[in-house]
């Protein structure tokens, strides 16, 4: 009976089995069929808004007037925007269109700097409009090959993705990418979109980047500007670090050296019990602190643990800090604190605190900002605080104001009047230029359980 029994149960198996691989190679085809529709669906979008960048970058360089150049630039803009989140749908990442996705960026961060330079009342000078040129230029040979993988998504039954994925991208390795947007040499016929836009994003390599002050740009301080000429020895490090660890309220100090980091800044990195302290080399200041101990008990507010480690902050040194936010995490807080000098907030000289509520202590410290930005400045109003009001629009109810500095795109500064108003029962925060008396910026007031956040 046994012997008849294992036959059977052996061949009802290996039906479930399968019964169980074919559900298993349905189900793999229909996920895949989803994600084909979907990313199609995403390309053929950026197909239509790369098409429409192309045309308003175009009509920018023909036009002859400030009020039409910041309208076709400001539609430049958002148009790169609406491209730059098409693309974000599309496995960008995957298949490695990291240029692709920077270009854009650029385009949309530049048009956005040009908007307001014109609207200002500054006319772009040679250099800008060569940059702005030499980006249509590119862009119309990127928009070329984008609409032609299209036509070929829709005429040639060419699927996403790669019916061999290994293959495709070993063919792609030996193709001539540059042909992909003109250049000469006969490149390999992609057998997908995704390996065609892998060789469009491969040509966009070889071309030199944008010289611009801008965040999507490469160009950032050289070094940080703040930090003091001395350089000091690991000793004198370690004993920085020892300091700043008992003045925290840590006893039976010993930190020990856990090797060096050359990063924005040059560190000495420095290890004691659950905390990390980084000392610039430069200077020998403490750039960096956590401790990441476990959190005990909550005993205090958020203001009382506030109140606590402004305390500490003036313990440490720091006698010219005024706080701005505070943003309650549970079981710890965040809190940054800016320079006041004269009655002047110079918010990029920033320090931020994390700060636990079960003893009122600091357990995380990034003094990065500071060091990186602060300099001697010459602040000196051009215009009044009256004539500042004058540029707001007569139905906003000023709460707050004060002389400010505040960081534009590309870390250059300005010196503003910081306004805080209401309307409609909202709040913002407007910045008018205290040397041109320009409206530099306007950010609105978020209320979150948390804290005030500005967006």
């Amino acid at each position: 009976m046994k012997k008849r029994f294992w036959p059977w149960a052996l061949a009802a198996g290996l039906a479930l089995s399968l019964i169980w691989g074919v559900n298993q190679f349905q189900r793999a085809e229909s996920l895949d069929l989803a994600a084909e529709n979907q990313y199609q669906r995403s390309f053929a979008d950026l197909v239509t808004h790369l098409d429409g960048l192309e045309t308003t970058l175009a009509k920018s360089g023909a036009a002859g007037t400030p009020t039409q150049q910041v309208l076709y630039l400001s539609q430049s803009w958002q148009q790169s925007e609406t491209a730059v989140k098409d693309l974000s749908l599309l496995p960008s990442d995957e298949y490695g269109l990291n240029y692709v996705d920077q270009f854009l960026n650029q385009i949309g961060e530049y048009a956005h700097l040009m908007t307001q330079q014109i609207a200002k009342g500054d006319q772009m000078n040679a250099s800008q409009e060569k940059t702005l040129t030499n980006m249509q230029e590119r862009l119309i040979s990127v928009n070329r090959t984008v609409q032609e993988l299209n036509v070929s998504l829709s005429t040639e039954n060419i699927s996403w993705l790669s019916k061999n994925k290994r293959s495709a991208s070993t063919n792609f390795s030996n193709t001539a990418p540059a042909s992909a947007i003109g250049e000469e040499g006969a490149a390999t016929a992609p057998d997908s979109v995704s390996s065609g836009l892998e060789q469009l994003d491969s040509s966009l390599q070889k071309y030199p980047p944008y010289s611009y002050e801008g965040q999507a740009d490469t160009h950032f301080v050289s070094e940080p500007l703040g930090l003091p000429e001395k350089t000091v020895t690991e000793t004198e490090a370690k004993a920085a670090a020892t300091d700043f660890l008992q003045t925290l309220g840590y006893t039976n100090v010993d930190p020990q050296s856990s090797g060096i980091s050359n990063g924005t800044f040059s560190v000495y990195v420095f290890k004691f019990s659950s905390t990390t302290v980084d000392v610039a080399k430069k200077g020998g200041v403490i750039t960096y602190f956590r401790d990441e101990r476990a959190l005990g008990l909550q005993r205090f507010d958020a203001d009382n643990t506030a109140s606590r480690a402004l305390k500490t902050l003036q313990n440490l040194g720091w006698k010219n800090l005024v706080q701005t936010s505070v943003n309650d995490f549970g079981g710890t807080i965040q809190l940054d604190a800016v320079v006041e000098e004269q009655g002047i907030r110079i918010y990029p000289d920033k320090i931020r605190l994390i700060v636990a509520k079960d003893n009122g202590r600091i357990t995380g410290y990034d003094a990065t900002s500071y060091w990186l930005f602060h300099h001697k400045r010459t602040l000196l109003p051009e215009i009044t605080m009256d004539q500042a009001k004058s540029r707001l629009r007569s139905d906003v109810s000023i709460q707050e104001y004060r002389l400010v500095v505040i960081s534009l795109p590309g870390w250059p500064e300005a010196f503003c009047y910081e306004f805080r108003v209401k309307k409609g029962g909202e709040e913002f925060m407007i910045y008018i230029n205290a040397v041109s008396g320009y409206e530099e910026k306007i950010q609105r007031v978020i209320q979150t359980p948390r804290g005030e956040y500005l967006e």
